[in-house]
C-alpha cells in the first residue's frame, strides 16, 4: 500500500469516527464535504513527513473543486 493510500485510508477512517459513515477512499477528494475536512486534516500534517504525498492529495482535491 501506498504512502497515498495510507493517507487516504486514515482520512476515512478518522471521517468515519467524525460520524461521516458514507465517506469510502472513491469520494473523499471529490466530496464538497468529505473533500474539505480531509484537506484541513492533510494541511495539519504538513510538517510531519510525507510533505509531498500529502501535497499531491491537496492539488488533487483543488483539481476536483476546480472541475465542480
Amino acid at each position: 500500500m501506498s504512502i497515498r493510500d495510507k493517507l487516504i485510508a486514515a482520512g476515512v477512517r478518522n471521517l468515519g469516527e467524525f460520524g461521516y459513515e458514507h465517506v469510502t477512499a472513491d469520494n473523499i477528494l471529490t466530496d464538497i464535504i468529505y473533500a474539505g475536512f480531509f484537506k484541513s486534516m492533510l494541511n495539519d500534517n504538513l510538517g510531519q513527513g510525507f510533505d509531498a504525498e500529502i501535497k499531491g492529495l491537496l492539488s488533487e482535491i483543488d483539481s476536483a473543486e476546480q472541475r465542480a
